[in-house]
């Protein structure tokens, strides 16, 4: 051997040579001209004091010692390849990759930017979706979430709590609130220091809840078939806008993020023994990472921050 010079590209020209029987069709595949290839073939018989290839007027043959040397460079072609999988797999193993379900709540919104700061020299992958209270429990049902954020009502407490060992989960309480009334500054109730659903049936009514088919599901405690003016939302900005300009009302947690909700909605206690509890949902048979578990001390802290004054 007249040198150690061999490299992954000849071998790449070796194996693609193999494939065509021909110097030209290889050149061609790889994107490069016949000069070019011929050349370094050359230079390779060169170097091993070899020859590779017998050309003829049908094209090339490997010759004895070619076709020897053609299986170490399909050996080296597949060790590097291997070496490159490897160390790829690796650094997507550093990934921090996870998906969380929520009602839509502007808590849950505070805590993940929270989170996002907290991870900023980590690689990661976040997913945050936000939908009903049957969306998120079969979100975490089927692993599609690892986690899930939503409330349950006191009328609806038993009814969940056998429901959540079908599915094999378990529901965590955070916080135990008064249902409340959100409406806009301008709103004619909006100076009374409670408000009974009677004296809403005039207004529009907004909420998420339309393909909720059992009632127990509903995070409000409202007869749709009660209700006038009904308006179904996907979209918690269309809530925010509608809500902030219209004397239109939704009823929930009374939880407000002054960063993720309009300044000109507020919340008003909803007469009555209307009692929902906020919390967490998990499966029984999955282990939480660190990274949840820092979620969710930002997401108690969200919590904590935008319950209404009642709490």
């Amino acid at each position: 051997m007249k040198g150690d010079n061999m490299t992954l590209q000849q071998c790449r020209y070796l194996t693609e040579i193999s494939k065509q029987n021909s110097i030209t069709k290889a050149a061609s595949a790889l994107y490069i001209t016949q000069p070019s290839i011929s050349k370094a073939i050359r230079n390779l018989e060169d170097e091993l004091g070899i020859t590779i290839l017998d050309r003829t007027n049908k094209g090339v043959i490997f010759t004895k010692e070619g076709t020897e040397l053609l299986f170490y460079a399909k050996m080296l072609i597949e060790q590097a390849e291997s070496t490159v999988y490897h160390f790829n797999k690796q650094k997507a193993a550093d990934l921090t990759k996870f998906s969380i379900s929520s009602q839509h709540y502007g808590f849950a919104v505070e805590a993940l930017a929270n989170l996002m700061n907290y991870l900023d020299d980590m690689k990661y992958e976040i997913t945050l979706r936000e939908g009903k209270s049957t969306d998120v429990i079969e979100d975490v049902h089927t692993n599609r979430s690892i986690l899930g954020i939503l409330s349950i009502t006191n009328l609806s407490h038993d009814f969940f709590e056998r429901y959540f060992i079908s599915k094999s989960l378990i529901f965590t309480p955070l916080i135990s609130l008064k249902q409340h009334v959100f409406l806009r500054k301008e709103h004619p109730l909006a100076q009374l220091n409670s408000i009974t659903l009677e004296q809403l049936k005039h207004y529009p009514y907004l909420t998420y809840h339309k393909d909720d088919v059992p009632l127990y599901f509903a995070e409000e405690s409202v007869n749709i078939n009660a209700v006038s003016k009904l308006v179904y939302l996907r979209d918690r900005g269309a809530m925010n806008n509608l809500l902030a300009n219209t004397n239109s009302y939704n009823i929930g947690s009374g939880c407000i993020n002054k960063n993720y909700m309009n300044s000109n909605i507020i919340c008003i206690p909803l007469k009555g023994p209307n009692i929902i509890k906020l919390g967490l949902v998990r499966r029984y048979d999955v282990l939480l990472p660190k990274e949840i578990s820092t979620y969710i001390d930002f997401l108690k802290i969200a919590l904590s921050k935008s319950a209404p004054k009642d709490a």
